[in-house]
């Protein structure tokens, strides 16, 4: 390794690590530059809380196709009929291992709070419901696997022998898939959504059940936690085996969409690879006009917004080549909001609108213009599209950062924060919020351009 490429990897390693030091120090403690108290820039964990107010919005993920209320049902019938063996309540007595116990009652709990939210569900949130139920029913087969391995030796070879039957299943459910949807651009985008919520769903279950198995070793904890991969892998096929059935159902006259969908792609991979954007080494400063940087912490933002540029056009480019449709036009729109983004958070720290939070104020500032950026692309945004999809997870990560700001508050009153990580993470919302607009009309441009 030549001693630039020494620098660039040390400096790639200092950036990296400094997202998990903006933390909690108690007063007086702290070294880092940025929680100061001299500066003003760390703040009583009390009063961090105000920072929370108004309230995010929610934005929940498109619906690409809605599941008749039988699937529910049907969901439901199976967590019942798998909690119905377990013990309740689970005793001393009846598992002495307390260790085992708990999990068993952690797994048993979960299942029965997520069908309980399940079970009310109507409209559009019947597609969120069946997907969720997918997670109780591995935890209810968990809680019901580590209780009867406790005394069933059988247990295992019966899962082998299931496993040996789902994992072709759900590869050649993968493998049969066939792009076909209904020609108008509201329609083609739509499809684009379903399809990569297809693709990544049975990936998922794919992955899950290759590295899948169970040694002489194994504890009834590793049981239950095998037979739960299984039951979220056949859970997950059963899903989409429906969902495919009720998307076929909407197709007034449908029409083989492989070549549309595929020249999309390939208009928007030969976009981005046309895009200029440098290599994140040492002179990256330089070459896209920033140059020096007084404060590494504003520098961390800037690389990692950054990141996210090299990270999309990767996934696009590796869509692309798997033949990958959906997932391909999905990773399309978050590269143009990525890059979008990342021209936003440069200049900004250019001309000096981002600096290190001297108030809650700041931090609350850069919340409020983020929550602002998001009510302006739900009401530009519309409609089931790979575009709603990356405005919904766009707002799930203002979510995280609230979530990271109320588990401080919640620390000892008599500590101080900095709030610098928070800080960060709702700079760099804000800028994916406030590009995705933009991001998605290009976006649309190019794949419905034939």
């Amino acid at each position: 390794m030549t001693a630039s490429n020494r620098g660039s990897a040390d400096r790639r390693r200092f950036l990296a690590g400094l997202t998990a030091v903006s933390g909690i120090a108690i007063a007086g403690c702290s070294s880092l530059p940025w929680t100061d108290d001299e500066t003003g820039r760390s703040f009583p964990v009390s009063e961090v809380a105000s920072v929370l107010s108004p309230s995010a919005p929610r934005i929940d993920e498109p619906v690409p196709v809605r599941p008749d209320a039988s699937a529910i049902e049907t969901a439901l019938e199976r967590i019942d009929e798998l909690l119905a063996p377990v013990p309740d309540p689970l005793t001393a007595e009846s598992v002495p291992n307390g260790v085992v116990r708990e999990s068993i009652t952690d797994a048993r709990d979960e299942a029965r709070e997520i069908r309980t939210e399940a079970a009310d569900a109507t409209g559009p949130g019947l597609y969120h419901a069946l997907r969720d139920l997918r997670g109780a029913r591995a935890d209810a087969r968990q809680a019901v696997t580590t209780w009867s391995a406790i005394d069933d030796e059988t247990v295992v070879d019966d899962l082998e022998d299931e496993h040996g039957e789902l994992q072709p299943r759900v590869r050649d459910q993968r493998a049969s898939l066939a792009y076909r949807g209904n020609a108008t651009d509201d329609e083609l985008l739509r499809s684009a959504l379903y399809y990569s919520r297809l693709e990544s769903a049975l990936d998922r279950a794919i992955e899950s059940l290759r590295p899948w198995e169970i040694d002489e070793s194994a504890s009834v904890i590793d049981v239950g936690e095998a037979a739960a991969d299984l039951e979220s892998a056949a859970a997950t096929a059963a899903v989409w085996e429906h969902c495919a059935d009720r998307y076929e159902a909407t197709l007034d006259e449908p029409i083989d969409l492989e070549p549309i969908l595929r020249g999309g792609l390939e208009r928007c991979v030969d976009h981005a690879d046309g895009v200029a954007f440098p290599a994140q080494d040492d002179d990256w400063l330089d070459e896209i006009g920033v140059g020096d940087i007084d404060e590494t912490y504003l520098e961390h933002i800037l690389w990692r917004t950054g990141d996210a540029v090299t990270d999309e056009r990767e996934r696009l480019r590796d869509a692309e080549t798997s033949g990958d449709l959906g997932t391909g036009l999905y990773h399309a729109v978050r590269f143009e909001q990525a890059f979008r983004a990342f021209e936003i958070v440069r200049d900004r720290i250019a001309d000096g609108s981002i600096a290190l939070p001297e108030t809650l104020a700041d931090v609350r500032g850069e919340r409020e213009a983020a929550i602002d950026a998001a009510e302006t692309a739900r009401d530009d945004v519309t409609g089931p599209s790979p575009g709603a999809l990356a405005l919904s997870e766009t707002v799930q990560r203002l979510e995280w950062a609230d979530q990271s700001v109320r588990r401080l508050s919640d620390a000892d009153s008599d500590a101080v924060t900095s709030l610098t990580g928070e800080y960060g993470d709702y700079v760099r919302v804000r800028a994916s919020l406030e590009a995705l607009p933009e991001a998605v009309d290009a976006f649309r441009s190019r794949v419905l351009e034939g």
